[in-house]
């Protein structure tokens, strides 16, 4: 390996460290703008070593140089193009997106939003440390603890009213539209790699593998109080496959319900990437669905007698206009 290849990834690797401590540390207020910094940094400096050792040239990672211009580097945007040439890339979407809030996070970045940017965040660290591992053989704990790798954090409800009377109109627009943008990249891209899905119960229990958040107790009183949220179990929060979600929705409606039943289903309601009913796994690709996917369809059917066959008309219209779409 080239040595500027290996000054980039120590780095890179010191630059998500110091995300993962400036999120995890709880007395500061800058924890989403710091994070997603030294987040997007680590990213350039480990795409520009991943570059430079794919090329064998260290001049891969500069612009075209430019008559009296200092010669400039790639930007992040532009390594991720060359390393991950596919747009709808899961991890190139994930750190675009990052990238997007932290332009952004000059003036509108509220402790509100960590509720719709903690999945994002802990599924780039995730993929940050797979990609270490792939590229480079290199392992981020060698440098920092495991239990660093869990973000931990005191969310904020998303009430709209609240917001727009603590922050203001223009805030609540912002906020607002990233939730929207969030949801939508999510469901185009239905990958964990981009979000994990996080939903939270709390339990009263001595049994610590029965609750999702535990509460940390403080010497200092409630105001000191840590709230630690970890990331839900898909196979406890997804527990079904194809196959269960059949055979439940079946015995509830007392009737056969179908696959294709069930695709127009997915289809129609755009399940997929929808994290309260649908779960991805990788290596290999595996669907995985909530028991709470059984209730809701369970209700449709019972709510309305044409339910299914309103909805397999429409998907068999949708299939037709998709095959006779030219190919190009």
């Amino acid at each position: 390996m080239k040595h500027i290849s290996r000054q980039l990834i120590d780095k890179s690797q010191e630059a998500i460290i110091l995300a993962l401590e400036t999120y995890n540390k709880p007395t500061i207020k800058y924890r989403i703008e710091g994070f997603c910094f030294f987040y997007t940094n680590a990213w350039e400096l480990i795409l520009k070593a991943k570059i430079i050792e794919d090329n064998k040239s260290e001049n891969s990672i500069y612009y075209k140089k430019v008559k009296g211009q200092l010669r400039k580097s790639l930007s992040l945007r532009d390594c991720l193009r060359k390393v991950f040439t596919n747009e709808n890339d899961p991890i190139r979407t994930n750190i675009e997106t990052v990238a997007d809030i932290r332009d952004s996070a000059t003036h509108f970045i509220i402790e509100e939003l960590e509720s719709i940017y903690s999945g994002l965040f802990q599924a780039g660290i995730l993929n940050y440390v797979d990609k270490l591992n792939e590229w480079f053989d290199g392992c981020i704990t060698d440098k920092c603890s495991p239990a660093l790798m869990t973000l931990v954090g005191d969310s904020k409800d998303i009430d709209p009213i609240k917001i727009k009377k603590k922050y203001g109109p223009t805030i609540l627009e912002f906020v607002e539209a990233q939730m929207t943008e969030l949801n939508k990249r999510e469901n185009k891209i239905g990958n964990s790699k981009f979000r994990i899905p996080v939903e939270y119960k709390l339990v009263l229990t001595k049994v610590e593998g029965d609750a999702d958040i535990k509460l940390t107790a403080s010497t200092e009183g409630a105001k000191s109080a840590l709230v630690v949220e970890v990331a839900k179990n898909p196979n406890k929060t997804h527990p079904n496959l194809m196959k269960h979600i059949l055979i439940k929705v079946s015995k509830k409606i007392k009737t056969k319900f179908t696959q294709y039943d069930f695709q127009a289903v997915l289809a129609l309601e755009k399940i997929k990437g929808n994290g309260k009913f649908h779960f991805e796994l990788d290596n290999p690709i595996t669907h995985r669905y909530s028991d709470e996917l059984v209730e809701f369809i369970a209700n449709k059917i019972q709510a309305n007698g044409q339910y299914l066959e309103n909805n397999k008309r429409k998907y068999g219209e949708l299939n037709k206009q998709k095959r006779k779409k030219p190919s190009r």
